[in-house]
């Protein structure tokens, strides 16, 4: 059952108003009664509804103490006292100070403390002066305690942040870690392959021992990638949730997504189409979605998508027609993301206003270069 609440805090809180109703219930009596002398019914009532704040305690906690005080200063200003003392205040204050900024807490308190007055002046207090130094006293308990609390859980919350960032930075070493593991395994499949291929007519069985070789390695390769991408995966995340990254075939999806959103894209090809590795694809793809969102962002007007096949270079551009409220900020990270992209194949991209009117973003992405033939060893 504990762990029940604490898994649903809302459900806790509704339990605990309910506690606190009956508990304030039992206490509550006329002016001048004694324990187990019932109240009337307005003051039954009252005893009653003034815990109802306290199911939105965690998420409204400043006004779910007001709501507690008000009611609580309509229950003696009507005569009214409760013997076991008014809990959902207790309570109430309670979470302002365990949640909220001290100045915050400060000044709902002192407001309640003079409401509590009032009502108790206007409802006829037997011990005035008493009540008072009572009520200053708890509160002052009550306000300590909460902020102990409050200073507990942010502590909490640092320490989980300074775990955080240690993993962060732990993930990255392991990346590092990944990249040279991988670069080293592909250096040598590549001079392997390079070799085998060089004496596979001349001498089978050196080219047999190199093809051993890049078996071993690949499998080799596999292994740490499995390892250390388990340790990188998020644990949140189940294998089948990973899908292969998209590509140039999936800019028809992309613009079709655009249009469904109300804006007009048109896709054109021009040029002898051409197979792009993976990443380069993957660079040209997200370009074109960070550049058709700003479209939708800041434009609201018709698009035009082109994949331009070049001799040398695959040119992409996204331009619209203007309309738009503001452009897009030159250092936001989308644009910084596009460039850093741009960079790491070797391309350049061009971000800006257009003649006559609107907005282009074009990137131009060389073609990788063909790999060299092997030299015949001297």
């Amino acid at each position: 059952m504990l762990g029940l609440l604490r898994a649903r805090p809302q459900l806790a809180d509704a339990v605990l108003a309910v506690v606190v109703a009956a508990y304030q219930l039992a206490g509550a009596t006329d002016l001048g009664g004694h324990f187990g002398d019932h109240a009337r019914p307005l003051g039954l009532v009252l005893a009653v509804v003034s815990a109802l704040p306290l199911v939105l305690r965690r998420r409204f906690p400043i006004p779910a103490l007001v709501a507690c005080v008000v009611l609580m200063g309509l229950f003696y200003g009507l005569g009214f006292r409760s013997q076991l003392g008014q809990l959902s205040v207790i309570v109430a204050a309670y979470t302002v100070w365990a949640h909220c900024r001290f100045r915050d807490a400060l000044v709902v308190t002192v407001l309640g403390l003079a409401a509590y007055e009032t009502s108790m002046l206007s409802g006829s207090p037997v011990s005035p002066v008493g009540d008072s130094l009572l009520a200053l006293l708890l509160t002052t308990g009550i306000a300590a305690i909460g902020r102990a609390a409050y200073v507990r859980s942010h502590r909490l919350r640092d320490a989980e942040q300074e775990a955080e960032q240690a993993v962060a930075e732990e993930r990255i070493r392991i990346a590092h870690e990944l990249h040279d593991v991988v670069s080293h395994h592909l250096s040598v499949i590549s001079v392997q392959a390079n070799l085998a291929r060089y004496v596979f007519d001349s001498a089978p069985d050196t080219a047999r021992t190199a093809l051993g070789t890049i078996t071993g390695t690949t499998t080799e390769a596999l292994d740490e990638l499995r390892r250390l991408l388990s340790v990188l995966r998020p644990p949140q995340h189940a294998p089948e949730e990973y899908r292969p990254q998209p590509g140039l075939a999936d800019l028809d999806a992309l613009a079709a997504r655009v249009r469904e959103a109300g804006i007009p894209v048109g896709l054109r090809v021009t040029g002898s189409p051409r197979t792009l590795p993976p990443g380069q694809q993957l660079c040209a793809f997200r370009v074109a979605q960070e550049a058709l969102t700003n479209v939708l962002k800041h434009a609201g007007t018709a698009a035009e998508l082109v994949l331009d096949y070049q001799a040398e270079h695959l040119v992409l551009s996204v331009t619209d027609g203007g309309g738009r409220a503001a452009a897009p900020n030159p250092a936001g990270h989308g644009l910084v993301g596009m460039r850093e992209r741009a960079r790491m194949y070797g391309g350049v991209i061009k971000i800006g206003p257009r003649d006559p009117a609107g907005f282009a973003v074009v990137l131009t992405l060389p073609y990788p270069r063909p790999l060299p033939e092997p030299q015949e060893p001297e």
